[in-house]
């Protein structure tokens, strides 16, 4: 056996025995071929997982499912839902089936509730593209429990920070919580080329919105949000950035943000993606 110094021994345990807290994700999606392809940045998924703690549960806010109030998956076995009209046939080929977790579900619910939100679980809904399209580059066993939160149509650029907050406290319970969307996308103007280059309007964009977010301030997010909702090219509907502005709100005093991925699909999507990091 190797000798170690005591204080190295002890230094281990004590490594061991701090609570860790999890990092929060924003991840750009882009179209649901994602699932399907090897590319810079289903790569950039895949290195991603390397740097990641070990999570106990994974709750994913999926731009993919819009509810009268925020709704959250309780199914022990959800299923696994094929939900976008540009699926292509090798995409029903890919199997994602996580467990769930009911209590997590709950307490989602609950915390949310407290933070005078509305919320329920739901027992029927399955996990869309929104989080098993990026879950199969991230966590391709599908071996650790997954819910999904919904988008509330009642919630807005300024009430999501407040789902973020809500919500945030967990990260200190083992859950890895990620955002899944595109901070800039007009479907109305997409290109079929998935390396076409994009619109000058999108890339303004996509540089004033990563100027906010290294910034770490979701409120400004969420303003900015606001002023171009259905006035810019490059935020025709709301959907896609709240998840973004709600993980954006969970990030502490000594967090750090960093982006793992910068890049555009199809001319007016925005891939960039985002990690809030502890110490």
């Amino acid at each position: 056996m190797k000798w170690q110094p005591a204080c190295s021994i002890l230094n281990n345990m004590n490594k061991a025995l701090s609570p860790i807290v999890m990092p929060a994700l924003f991840v750009g999606h882009g179209l649901a071929i994602n699932a399907a392809l090897n590319n810079d940045f289903t790569e950039s998924l895949r290195s991603l997982r390397t740097r990641l703690p070990s999570p106990d549960a994974i709750a994913v806010i999926s731009a993919h499912w819009s509810t009268p109030e925020v709704r959250v998956t309780s199914s022990p076995f959800p299923k696994q839902i094929f939900d976008s009209i540009e699926f292509q046939e090798e995409l029903y080929a890919i199997s994602y089936a996580p467990p769930g977790k009911p209590d997590l579900a709950d307490t989602i619910c609950s915390l949310l509730l407290t933070a005078g939100i509305n919320a329920k679980s739901d027992s029927t809904r399955g996990i869309d593209y929104g989080a098993w399209g990026i879950l199969v580059h991230l966590f391709p066993e599908a071996q650790i429990p997954v819910v999904e939160i919904s988008l509330s149509y009642h919630i807005d650029t300024k009430k999501i920070v407040n789902v973020g907050k809500a919500l945030a406290q967990l990260r200190n319970e083992r859950i890895l919580l990620i955002g899944s969307g595109a901070l800039v996308q007009n479907l109305y103007k997409i290109s079929k080329n998935i390396k076409a280059k994009p619109y000058p309007w999108a890339l303004e964009a996509d540089r004033k919105i990563a100027a906010i977010i290294q910034a770490g301030d979701a409120s400004a997010l969420s303003e900015f949000a606001l002023r171009n909702l259905e006035r810019s090219p490059a935020m025709p509907t709301p959907e896609h950035i709240l998840p973004a502005i709600a993980i954006l709100a969970m990030k502490e005093k000594d967090d750090r943000i960093s982006f793992f991925h910068e890049s555009f699909q199809n001319a007016s999507i925005s891939m960039r993606s985002f990690i809030i990091e502890h110490g």
